[in-house]
């Protein structure tokens, strides 16, 4: 039976253990980990999870019935769920800051980039070489990261880029001469359905994406309503009526809530005032 977590996936799951061990031997690290645990079970942020759960298990399931999905992609669609499904979402309150999102978002699963990650990532080095390889590429890659940050690290910069470049070239090299002497284990239905997978998970998760991100995007602009009066009826009220008025026009919404002040939020008739008379000055 093939092995259900390769070399190189417990070596970073080792690592993980060992980083984590050392971390909370720290009295500020275990505070602060008691802190994002308590955030990560906000009642909303928990009911968000567990919704793209039922919306991922909903299309797995749909796709199962099709015949595209099997039990043997249920690791991966796990690690897809929780590497690239969760950033995603955390990622949805700044999508609208960002411009062809989505379009890069598909794009960028069939760059030549993601065919040359999974070439790479198809075969693995003995364990012992793995548990080298991580941290070693880890560590290159936060000092790649650090010495971006400032000029006189220009040197220390190129030389990383130089090996880490070098290290991407030679192993996609033996990821292609170990496809090419084992073809046969190579072009198989369920090495295709490794690479596919996620792709298509991920462009089915997009619409879910988009949606929470104009969640939040109105929860955050609306939020402005309640600096503006206490009243909780009044707060209703003009958050239905904004929503009503502005519809998808999420930027007009923002100015008229810049544009208002407290007095517009004493009564229905100041509200109604408040949005029709920022419609006229607005022409």
């Amino acid at each position: 039976m093939d092995q259900l977590f390769n070399n190189r996936e417990i070596a970073v799951s080792i690592w993980i253990l060992i980083f984590f061990s050392w971390a909370f031997t720290k009295k500020e690290v275990r505070s602060t980990g008691k802190a994002v645990v308590f955030a990560f079970c906000n009642p909303k942020i928990l009911s968000i999870f567990i919704l793209m759960g039922a919306y991922t298990y909903f299309f797995v399931d749909l796709l199962n019935g099709i015949g595209v999905w099997d039990i043997d992609q249920l690791k991966n669609t796990i690690l897809w769920f929780v590497f690239v499904a969760s950033v995603e979402l955390f990622k949805a309150n700044t999508i609208h800051d960002e411009d062809g999102y989505f379009r890069d978002s598909i794009k960028g699963h069939f760059k030549l980039l993601a065919i040359f990650e999974f070439i790479v990532a198809f075969h693995c080095f003995s364990l012992i070489a793995e548990l080298i390889i991580v941290p070693v590429t880890s560590i290159l890659v936060m000092v790649l990261a650090y010495s971006e940050l400032k000029e006189e690290y220009k040197p220390v910069e190129r030389v990383v880029n130089f090996i880490l470049s070098a290290f991407g070239v030679l192993l996609l090299i033996y990821g292609a001469y170990f496809i090419g002497t084992n073809f046969g284990d190579f072009a198989k239905y369920q090495t295709l359905m490794d690479f596919v997978i996620p792709i298509i998970l991920s462009i089915i998760l997009l619409p879910f994406i988009y949606f929470i991100s104009i969640f939040m995007l109105y929860e955050r602009i609306l939020l402005r309503v309640n600096i503006y009066t206490d009243n909780k009826f009044y707060r209703l009220y003009a958050k239905a009526k904004a929503l009503m008025h502005f519809n998808r026009d999420h930027k007009a919404l923002d100015s008229w809530l810049a544009y208002a002040c407290a007095s517009d939020f004493t009564s229905r008739k100041s509200i109604n005032e408040s949005i029709s008379g920022y419609h006229k000055g607005d022409q």
